[in-house]
């Protein structure tokens, strides 16, 4: 995975180097931390549109506000692809 990092408003150290995998526990665990990860930059958005609301672009307001709905979606996937990995 590639490494970025950028400011924003929440509460861990925004770092992405993770090496691959190697087995089902390190699968498990790597995306458990990317649903809980994910969900709290879902989160952001709402905040983002409004404050870009606020300063008088409606357009990109709801162009995040649409893109926040990805998000969600793409959560949802990931956590049900976690619940299936556990099942199994």
């Amino acid at each position: 995975m590639s490494e970025h990092t950028h400011d924003h408003e929440h509460d861990h150290d925004h770092h992405h180097h993770h090496p691959a995998p190697e087995n089902m526990e390190q699968v498990l665990a790597l995306l458990d931390y990317t649903c809980i990860h994910n969900h709290s930059h879902a989160d952001e958005l709402p905040k983002l549109a409004e404050k870009i609301r606020n300063l008088g672009n409606e357009d990109a307001a709801s162009m995040v506000m649409e893109a926040a709905g990805f998000f969600d979606r793409g959560n949802d996937l990931l956590q049900e692809a976690l619940e299936s990995l556990k099942d199994h």
